[in-house]
């Protein structure tokens, strides 16, 4: 067995308490987070809280003028914070901000850029997000309180090992009777301010994640637009009838007065309790499950017979997975994006660290217990 280096040896002997006497004793200028910004829980989940009348579809807020657009609201989901920086702009529309959904701390956020942040199983992520949207339960919103603040510096931190280290050890777990609330968690964190002179490389790292990330964001909407995505491939869509088979069985019971989005389980595309598509393969169904995802508004009050006419497919299984081919060349240019911002990441914490006068054994440390 080999020697252990003199780095190995070194990280054994560094403690949790070192790391948060690094913490505690900076000296830059600091400021709790609830200083910078005001924390906003995420609102109910709009499928479920408001009239479904004014929710529309990416596809049909995207068709509208501008002024149009900017009244509109989207709403940002915990599944759509994918990796760390990397968020899915969002499905679903309100036609208007004026809505019970909304309290007045809420409405005065929508035209704000703003920190959504996600906390699982003690490994929190933050993006950030555009103007326009408002997150949805669990998620939590951090808008930007002053013009100064640094809004962009904060995704890049909070998604640092560090952050994740203050967020355990000051903390604890989350469960069990004694657990701190996440927002309380967060609003104690000691945020480092940085200058022009101290944070100059930092920053320059900084956009780079964040280019990246809007350019995945865009890429993450493009991914998911089958409909495009057939045309690029040259593939037609035809009606359900004009298919080879791909589609066995439409059931709708009752027409779809209430559709709350659509799942898929298997070959099985499901409505909602009691509608369901069946397909012969797993492929057709993701296919159509895409498919309807940016148009579900248009599906209400719909019977089977109208559905049958609504849907539009490839004529052949050969065809769907030739659109799906296409989309996974997509899903690996945006994995590849996201392995650059995860480098770029560790960069930058790199500096972070520089702040903190870590040594090289404390953020091997860090790397090894919160990597």
């Amino acid at each position: 067995m080999a020697e252990p280096s003199e780095l190995e040896k070194a990280v054994e002997k560094v403690t949790p308490e070192q790391i948060a006497a690094r913490y505690e004793s900076i000296e830059r200028r600091t400021e709790r987070l609830d200083r910078l910004c005001d924390l906003l829980p995420g609102v109910s989940d709009p499928l479920d809280a408001v009239d479904r009348e004014e929710l529309i579809s990416r596809e049909e807020w995207e068709s509208r003028s501008g002024a149009s657009r900017r009244k509109a609201v989207g709403f940002l989901y915990r599944e759509h914070l994918r990796d760390r920086h990397q968020l899915h702009p969002p499905l679903h529309f309100h036609q208007s901000g004026r809505s019970d959904v909304f309290d007045r701390a809420h409405a005065r956020s929508i035209e704000k850029r703003k920190l959504v942040f996600r906390y699982r199983k003690n490994y929190p992520k933050t993006a950030l997000s555009p103007a326009g949207t408002i997150p949805v339960e669990p998620l939590i919103g951090l808008v930007p309180r002053m013009k100064t603040t640094p809004t962009e510096d904060l995704p890049v931190i909070l998604n640092s090992r560090l952050f994740h280290f203050v967020w355990v050890h000051y903390h604890g777990e989350t469960s069990g009777e004694d657990a701190v609330p996440h927002e309380a968690r967060l609003a104690g964190f000691q945020c480092p301010m940085l200058t022009k002179r101290t944070g100059g490389e930092f920053r320059e790292l900084r956009d780079e994640i964040l280019e990246l990330s809007a350019k995945n964001a865009e890429l993450l909407v493009e991914r998911d637009r089958m409909h495009k995505l057939a045309e690029e491939a040259g593939v037609p869509l035809v009606p359900v009838h004009r298919t080879e088979g791909i589609v066995r069985e439409v059931n709708v019971p009752r027409p779809l007065t209430e559709v709350a989005g659509v799942a898929r389980r298997g070959p099985v595309v499901i409505f909602r309790r009691g509608s369901t598509i069946v397909t012969t393969t797993e492929e057709a169904a993701t296919y159509l499950e895409l498919w309807l995802r940016w148009r579900f508004d248009r599906l209400r009050g719909m019977t089977r017979e109208e559905l049958e006419e609504f849907l539009r497919l490839p004529a052949s299984t050969a065809q769907v997975v030739v659109v799906l081919q296409r989309r996974a060349e997509i899903e690996e240019e945006i994995d590849g994006n996201q392995d650059r911002i995860d480098e770029l990441q560790e960069e930058a914490e790199q500096r972070l660290y520089d702040l903190y006068d870590l040594t090289e054994a404390e953020r091997e440390w860090l790397r090894i217990h919160y990597g």
